[in-house]
């Protein structure tokens, strides 16, 4: 069986955490594992997934992906990481299968089981934090490279713009240093020289002026530069690791959803999007958990503009639902039509749509007076 659910000794994994080993040609398939959801689901005539959020009933028929632990390749293998809110609801002996999905499209399945040697704490887990988003591999040799190139742009950039400054004022003086010994050919030169740069002459100020407005503009480009050449707002300065480190750091919200929205708006890195919004939107960030359910959403999902392989309408309701309840009239109205067209697994989504459209309605959204007609 190519896929293991293997616990290493107490050093490695204490009691209720374990990791499952994947192996096979779905690895290459898979890709990068740090970029990889798992879904633990019960084999039957209807599939439950594994949902560790809700201690009390956790196998669901709605479909749940969460984030492994530890991501990591391993030689041949790949290994996330689980814990006991997840390992506690799993029986021993008991075939289950296991779904991979990378934001890069692939997908594999696998069937495991729980050894029964498996240590695990008697008490049943209260609650379930979710692992954080994608770190990356673990130990990453290819970060810290990356670091000193940022640098080195706002340390030479400022040197560039500085040097056209004194050359300017170095040519003039040059010129009516020689004149002194010969006074009339210094005269021609002097008023074309002056002309240039001596306010005093006609015409002198404006280009004196000119020429150091045009030293500003310089001076000013090489300021944006720093500012969004080096690894300021500019989309171009973000990669799939430093994306990584900056959800692993904890960006603020805010800051999260203004880089992925100029990465949207630039139609580049649509996974790093995607990690940016759900950073933002697992603490609270109800644009960002618009902007997730537009992702997973049938009526707007499309290849180009999604990271998804597919739309899934149970993970665009979670998120449409979040920000509606924030007051999102675009997720009002998307989660009203996911709950009246039964997209949703809510037996009373017909009922609550009408809701949900009305509060859409309220805060002015076009196409919900329609779709309360309708």
């Amino acid at each position: 069986m190519p896929t293991k659910l293997i616990q290493l000794g107490p050093d490695k994994h204490e009691s209720g955490t374990a990791a499952l080993q994947v192996q096979g040609a779905v690895v290459d398939v898979l890709g990068e594992p740090e970029l990889c959801e798992i879904a633990i689901v019960q084999l039957g005539a209807s599939e439950r997934y594994l949902d560790p959020r809700d201690p009390d009933e956790p196998w669901k028929t709605a479909v749940y992906y969460l984030w492994p632990r530890q991501p990591r390749r391993e030689g041949a293998a790949l290994w996330f990481e689980i814990d006991h809110g997840v390992t506690y609801h799993l029986r021993a002996n008991t075939p289950y299968k296991l779904r991979i999905r990378s934001l890069g499209g692939a997908e594999a399945e696998e069937v495991f089981t729980l050894p029964a040697s498996t240590r695990r704490p008697s008490t049943r887990p209260e609650g379930w934090t979710p692992p954080p988003d994608p770190r990356g591999p673990v130990q990453a040799p290819q970060n810290p490279p990356q670091n000193p190139p940022a640098p080195a742009p706002s340390s030479s950039t400022p040197a560039a713009p500085a040097a056209p400054a004194p050359e300017p004022e170095a040519a003039v003086p040059p010129a009516p240093t020689p004149p002194p010994p010969a006074p009339p050919p210094p005269l021609p030169l002097g008023d074309t020289a002056k002309g240039d740069a001596d306010p005093a002459k006609p015409g002198g100020k404006g280009k004196a002026l000119a020429v150091a407005g045009v030293v500003a503009l310089l001076l000013a480009g090489g300021a944006a530069f720093v500012l969004f050449g080096s690894g300021g707002p500019s989309p171009a300065a973000m990669t799939m690791d430093s994306c990584r480190q900056a959800v692993s750091a904890g960006m603020e919200p805010a800051a999260a959803r203004e880089k992925a929205e100029g990465l949207a708006k630039a139609s580049q890195l649509l996974d790093c999007q995607f990690l940016l919004f759900k950073h933002a939107a697992e603490k609270g960030d109800a644009v960002s958990a618009r902007q997730l359910g537009l992702f997973y959403d049938p009526d707007t999902w499309t290849k180009e503009g999604s990271p998804m392989p597919a739309p899934n309408p149970l993970e665009a309701a979670r998120w449409h639902k979040q920000a509606a309840d924030a007051g999102d009239a675009e997720s009002l109205y998307r989660y009203g039509m996911l709950l009246k067209l039964g997209r949703t697994d809510d037996t009373d989504g017909p009922e609550k749509a009408q809701a949900y459209l009305q509060k859409a309605l309220d805060a002015g959204h076009p196409l919900a007076k329609d779709a309360l007609a309708k």
